[in-house]
């Protein structure tokens, strides 16, 4: 079955408070409905800002900063499951001097 084509969803930035990180995120999904949701804005800010403080490797199984107890993939799912739609994470660009 071919992947489901997500078509919508938001650039995010982000700037670490010494100038000498930054990110661009890339965060989609299925409908402008969702990707215009306080969720989907809030996850795609905590993404880029762990993306700035751990790099993009291994993203999905990283322990998330915000809270330790959870990975990455945990809370993908739960904006998943909130939002009733898929999320994905698509291109990641990390800036470091």
């Amino acid at each position: 079955m071919p992947k489901e084509k997500l078509e919508q969803g938001v650039v995010e930035s982000y700037i670490h408070s010494n100038k000498k990180i930054g990110v661009l995120l890339e965060l989609k999904t299925k409908t402008d409905f969702a990707s215009r949701t306080e969720i989907f804005k809030n996850l795609a800010h905590d993404l880029a800002m762990q993306i700035a403080a751990m790099g993009e490797k291994e993203l999905e199984s990283q322990t998330f900063i915000k809270n330790p107890e959870k990975k990455i993939r945990d809370i993908l799912k739960e904006a998943r499951e909130q939002l009733g739609e898929p999320v994905e994470i698509g291109r990641i660009a990390r800036y470091a001097l």
